[in-house]
């Protein structure tokens, strides 16, 4: 006997009721309206199977039968999820579909998020420009130490006359100056071979940043504020504001931890898709966390929001 497998699924959407949720997130029950338009002349009917969870070994599906044509599908409270599998004549069963998620489905896909790879600059230059607010660049240290090394055509002592910030002047074989805390600095040096030629004077201006940019986060209205816990609607939005005094802001990241799952890998924040992004992507209990980084690849520690899930009423 041979089996159905593959099937034409057409997916007209004509409306969907809106998923009330806040933060704690609550879930009601829908409905959809699609079309299901076979590819052979003996389907039947189709099998639909409704899901909690997208761990199918967990728990037995709400069924439901419905013949070719326009589909009005009702999603009881707490199904999430629910797949589609064609019926031929004489009971032959084609494929089931991949899970569509409820919350997500009929509306357009959402664009990949870009995977952002912890970094620091891909350069041995120990100092790098970095553009700044006013179009012209500024030289940021890339390393903790700086050593001025004579480049000499042939063998001969030197010694370098050097300061800091217009300190004293200091002379030495080689200076190794060591840098550590933030700020604005000017190194001015000046080497002298042993027959008491000197070079020109090199002037370096540069700032020295470690620390990395601070992240701050607040719910755009509707929402209420109960103690440490924030119930929000369908309507709010996650507002994140991050701060770099320093070489600048490169990029808010991001990454979730669904349920008991490990969590994900680190992605770009868009601030006007990551929010819906992310509470559509996990039925359960989620954690968010958030982690700018600057031009330097320093990187913030990452603060966490605890996304709980509960029911209308609770």
């Amino acid at each position: 006997m041979n089996r159905v497998s593959q099937f034409r699924f057409y997916l007209i959407l004509l409306w969907m009721t809106s998923i009330g949720f806040v933060f704690p997130i609550f879930s009601e029950s829908k409905t959809i309206k699609f079309t299901l338009e076979p590819e052979r002349d003996d389907i039947i009917q189709y099998e639909l199977e409704l899901w909690k969870t997208p761990n199918l070994e967990l728990e037995i599906p709400f069924r439901v039968l419905a013949s070719p044509g326009k589909i009005q599908l009702y999603i009881p409270h707490g199904y999430e999820y629910f797949r589609i599998r064609a019926v031929a004549k004489r009971q032959v069963r084609g494929f089931w579909t991949e899970l569509y998620a409820v919350n997500s489905f009929g509306k357009p896909k959402q664009k990949e998020p870009s995977k952002i790879i912890a970094r620091k600059p891909a350069t041995t230059d120990v100092l790098v420009p970095i553009p700044n607010k006013e179009g012209t660049s500024h030289f940021y240290l890339t390393e903790n130490k700086i050593q001025v090394k004579p480049i000499l055509s042939q063998p001969m002592k030197t010694s370098v006359r050097y300061r800091v910030n217009d300190g004293p002047w200091l002379v030495t074989r080689q200076p190794e100056l060591t840098f550590l805390k933030d700020g604005n600095y000017k190194l001015e040096y000046q080497v002298t071979n042993e027959l008491g030629i000197s070079d020109s004077m090199q002037v370096w201006e540069f700032s020295v940043d470690n620390t990395p940019p601070t992240t701050e986060f607040s719910w755009q209205p509707p929402f209420y504020q109960k103690a440490s816990l924030a119930f929000v609607g369908p309507t709010t939005k996650l507002k994140l504001n991050s701060v770099d005094v320093g070489s600048g802001l490169d990029v808010i990241r991001f990454r979730t931890t669904c349920g008991m799952n490990p969590s994900s890998e680190w992605y770009s924040w868009d601030h006007e898709t990551s929010w819906t992004n992310v509470i559509n992507s996990c039925s359960e209990d989620m954690d968010l966390e958030i982690s700018a980084t600057d031009q330097l690849g320093n990187e913030e520690i990452p603060k966490k929001i605890t996304i709980k899930r509960t029911q209308k009423g609770n």
